[in-house]
């Protein structure tokens, strides 16, 4: 069974160092490592595990010098982990490339959410762990999206939110109607048509093999998906990460005034105030490569809050503290995502007030079906 550790405990902040030095590029301060005992490094290993760090981790600890690295026991397994996470990756875009250009072939203009949309922003792209496909497609192209799937995979789902998913080479793939999950009923719409008015009339670099969004629309796409998680079952730090490492790779290729306007259409100006204050204070990043946030109002939220989030559950919650392995199917289930809601309603309701109602409402519409 892990123990919580503390932030000032040695293996807490040699983790920490780690994740830094891994979205970085940096070498990682040695006198962090000398005091680690092979019990402090297995806390690392099961940290990293938790929060879906283990090839950035890997990375960093990588450029140190052979006597601080992890105990013989403990390098094998973690090598074997980077190992799967590297093949899963290659498999992934392949996978990718190639159902987007069988999309493309039927006259489709699929863009990828996440994942390995994300993965192309960090020093090494094939050590970010990734999950699912996700797929946008505009709202005109669904149904034949949804037709050409079934031909894939017959046994396609349907979700409360209006996306599908099938399986297709081994993954999970998800059809999303909506390029941003806001909750909040016409502001996704009206903030994708803002954002396409200011950037050429395109969602995103379409033409590539793994077409992106715009980097508007990337960086409110990571923000949004974060908070949603925090509201509910939780998130782990790879999606910080994901946000840290996207600012810093699209910084001036997006106009800060434009994406103040968007957070203030979609009322997230205070959770992204708190999103930045959370990567400054614990991932050390540097303000002026951030997305600007200037909440008009409220009180600020500490990032110690968010940094208790996201130690609590792990990577979407399917790590709680206290387990070895990950949560069961029913801690997955409707009925846990909205009971973590109300329990993070109050915070819910600092950060993003108006959000934070809608998604409630969502929530609670998805229990009905």
């Amino acid at each position: 069974m892990q123990k919580k550790q503390s932030f000032g405990h040695p293996a807490q902040k040699a983790f920490m160092e780690l994740v830094r030095c891994g979205i970085s590029g940096a070498t990682p301060d040695e006198s962090l490592f000398r005091p680690l005992s092979a019990e402090d490094w297995n806390s690392i290993y099961a940290m990293a595990r938790r929060q879906t760090v283990c090839g950035i981790c890997y990375d960093a600890y990588c450029r140190l010098p052979d006597s601080l690295l992890p105990p013989g026991s403990l390098l094998p397994r973690w090598v074997a982990r980077v190992d799967a996470i590297e093949t899963s990756g290659r498999a992934m875009s392949e996978a990718v490339a190639a159902l987007v250009a069988m999309l493309r072939r039927k006259g489709l203009h699929p863009v990828v959410q996440k994942g390995l949309s994300v993965a192309r922003f960090y020093p090494t792209p094939d050590l970010r762990e990734c999950g699912d496909i996700d797929l946008w497609l505009p709202r005109n192209e669904m149904k034949q999206a949804i037709r050409l799937a079934r031909t894939i995979d017959p046994d396609i789902h349907s979700h409360p939110d209006g996306s599908r998913s099938f399986i297709f080479r081994g993954f999970v793939v998800e059809l999303h109607r909506r390029l941003i999950n806001i909750s909040r009923p016409l502001t996704a719409r009206n903030l994708e048509q803002f954002a396409k008015r200011r950037s050429d009339s395109s969602i995103g670099n379409t033409t590539d093999a793994i077409p992106s969004p715009t980097p508007l629309l990337e960086l409110l796409l990571i923000n949004v998906h974060i908070m949603h998680h925090v509201f509910g079952t939780g998130i782990g730090l790879r999606h910080l990460c994901d946000y840290m490492c996207a600012a810093y790779a699209l910084k001036g290729q997006y106009n800060p005034a434009e994406f103040e306007e968007a957070c203030a259409i979609l009322g997230i100006s205070r959770w992204t105030a708190l999103l930045n204050n959370f990567l400054i204070e614990y991932l050390h990043a540097d303000a002026e490569m951030l997305p600007p946030a200037r909440p008009r109002k409220g009180t600020t939220i500490a990032p110690a809050t968010l940094m208790n989030i996201i130690d609590e559950g792990g990577n979407f919650g399917h790590h709680p503290l206290g387990a070895d392995t990950a949560a069961g199917p029913a801690a997955r289930g409707k009925f846990h995502t909205l009971s973590m809601f109300l329990k993070r309603s109050r915070f819910a309701a600092s950060a993003a007030p108006a959000e934070a109602f809608w998604h409630f409402v969502r929530l609670l519409i998805g229990q009905i079906h």
